[in-house]
């Protein structure tokens, strides 16, 4: 099969595939942190009460470093908050806080989530806190996020008591070690409300400010040569997007600390907290460790369905890990496009085992246990795979719609522009457009080929 009939078939698959936020690195620097994420299944869970409170410098040293699916959860929007930069306050602050918190999610990697409670401003206790916000709802909503991300670790940014000051932060802090005990209990929040159960297998407290507490300590200055700087650099730019809260930080070098500490897990780990290595000891997090979750998680329909395709399940995990390793081992950056036919490989064995587990939203009670975190998985290494088989053809997918806000019932049109910027042919097979809150649309534009060098609108 040649190279472009490789790319054709994977960059159908790419068009298809939502994208969560990038980092800002581009070219050859995006593709090296890409194919050295490829078949991570860690993933952590931070915990805080409004914009601006999470441990920036752990995020980006974890998503951007250490290629963990990293996460942030603020319980409120930053309603309640001051204005630095404008008038706009109550919900248009709010508004204005959320873009922020994008905003720097774009810059250190992680993901944003957010829950229904409102920023009424300064409150001392946590009882207090409680009078505003139903604890039940907000509770629910964390545990909705828990099981939708899935994090293997959950930080809570704030301790759960007096020494938090701010009755917000306490309530984050006791609401975050609350979903960790009982996001798996499907008797209270059910699989048809909430999601499929998950069970974290770790809790840690940030100790940034308490390092004397800390049973974990992370260097979060250590320098990246691929991206030429820290990522307490690339944090300190991540937490200068608060802008309306004037959070402009120096981009500091050299060694910086962060520390955690561990408060619970359900896992075989050292005893002794302070002997642990890193976040994930006791959970294995690589592909010999995920491999077996993915056999038990194919019954007898699901090998049938590859059989039927021309391999076995056994067959098509092999060709899987050895087209990773070829992606990393023939890895140019002065030439991503040498990475094009086996980054495509990668992406439609990934692609033929998510199909064939099934696992779709219409029988999402049903997919429990290995079924789902295979699923998962194979879904999350599929988006990166299509962002790095993306990157290494200087690929780019445009949408642009006409207006900016539309009402729910309102019909936009969106202008989808397919750029090739690199080197070599590209063959576009259809393109799809879905999500939340945008109606499902398919377009066949009857395999256009695209020199490079030009688009296809």
């Amino acid at each position: 099969m040649t190279r472009l009939q490789l790319l054709a078939g994977a960059l159908a698959l790419a068009l298809s595939v939502p994208r969560s936020l990038p980092a800002q690195e581009r070219g050859a620097a995006a593709l090296g942190e890409l194919v050295a994420g490829l078949g991570t299944t860690a993933r952590v869970l931070m915990i805080g009460a409004h914009p601006d409170d999470e441990d920036t410098r752990l995020v980006a040293w974890l998503a951007r470093g250490r290629h963990v699916e990293t996460a942030y959860l603020s319980l409120t929007r930053g309603d309640g908050g001051q204005n630095l930069i404008g008038n706009e306050l109550g919900e248009a602050l709010g508004a204005i806080r959320t873009e922020e918190l994008l905003a720097a999610r774009r810059v250190d990697g992680g993901r944003q989530y957010f829950t229904r409670a409102y920023d009424f401003g300064f409150s001392k206790t946590a009882e207090e806190t409680y009078q505003h916000w139903p604890k039940d709802s907000v509770l629910n909503d964390v545990v909705q996020v828990v099981r939708a991300f899935r994090p293997h670790v959950i930080i809570g940014v704030f301790s759960g008591t007096p020494r938090d000051g701010h009755g917000h932060h306490q309530v984050s802090g006791l609401l975050a070690r609350e979903a960790y005990d009982v996001a798996g209990d499907t008797a209270r929040f059910p699989v048809a409300r909430f999601g499929p159960a998950w069970t974290p297998l770790k809790f840690y407290r940030a100790a940034r400010f308490r390092p004397d507490s800390a049973t974990l300590a992370f260097n979060v200055g250590e320098y990246s040569p691929l991206l030429g700087r820290s990522y307490a650099e690339i944090a300190a730019e991540s937490r200068s997007q608060h802008k309306s809260q004037a959070f402009g930080t120096l981009q500091q070098k050299g060694a910086q600390p962060d520390y955690v500490t561990r408060e619970a897990m359900r896992v075989q780990a050292p005893a002794d907290a302070k002997q642990e290595r890193g976040l994930f000891d006791g959970i294995d997090t690589t592909w010999a460790g995920v491999r077996p979750q993915l056999e038990r998680a194919f019954n007898d329909s699901d090998r049938r369905w590859l059989r039927t395709n021309g391999t076995s399940l056994r067959a098509a995990l092999d060709s899987l890990a050895k087209a990773m390793v070829r992606v990393r081992t023939n890895l140019d950056l002065r030439r991503p496009d040498a990475s094009v036919p086996s980054l495509a490989q990668v992406l439609r064995h990934v692609h033929r085992l998510r199909t064939s587990v099934g696992c779709d939203e219409f029988e999402a009670p049903r997919c429990e246990g290995d079924r789902r975190h295979a699923k998962s998985f194979l879904q999350e290494m599929e988006e990166r795979a299509t962002r790095a088989l993306l990157t290494a053809a200087a690929v780019d997918v445009e949408a642009t719609a006409e207006r900016e806000v539309s009402a729910a019932s309102d019909t936009v049109p969106i202008r989808v522009v397919v750029y090739n910027r690199g080197v070599a042919p590209v063959t576009i097979d259809y393109i799809y457009a879905g999500g939340w809150g945008v109606k499902s649309v398919a377009s066949d534009p009857d395999s256009v080929a695209l020199a490079p060098d030009s688009a296809f609108i």
